[in-house]
């Protein structure tokens, strides 16, 4: 538990723009949060699995997805791994306003091991 440490800010519709991310991100928005991954600090291999959507709706015949956005530029020791067709990809080197989008079928590890927080955006809900 020491090095698995994150700060996540969840905001409401009063808060944020949804219906501007929603047609940016050609989706239904359920949750927005944004996510402080200090130094030192990493997320395990895992797959997300939606549990807060599955547990308020029926998400029969949905495509739930995430979109996770760098809100900085990429800083060196920061990184995020996915799994694609049998093959990691590693993404480092981001721009701020970059990301990534996946579903509950994709692997995935993040990691801080440089010397500044690392702040990416989280939407999630349903693929159009």
């Amino acid at each position: 538990l020491e090095n698995t440490t994150i700060h996540q800010l969840w905001w409401a519709e009063d808060d944020i723009d949804f219906k501007d991310l929603e047609n940016q991100l050609n989706m239904e928005i359920k949750t927005v949060s944004t996510v402080c991954q200090p130094p030192g600090n990493i997320i395990p291999v895992h797959r997300d699995v939606f549990y807060a959507i599955k547990t308020k709706e029926d998400t029969t015949n949905k495509h739930i997805v995430r979109a996770n956005i760098y809100l900085e530029d990429w800083k060196p020791g920061q990184f995020f791994q996915y799994e694609k067709n049998n093959d990691w990809i590693d993404s480092t080197k981001w721009k701020a306003g970059e990301g990534l989008m996946f579903d509950e079928t994709h692997i995935h590890v993040s990691a801080n091991a440089g010397l500044s927080n690392k702040y990416t955006l989280q939407i999630s809900g349903y693929l159009n």
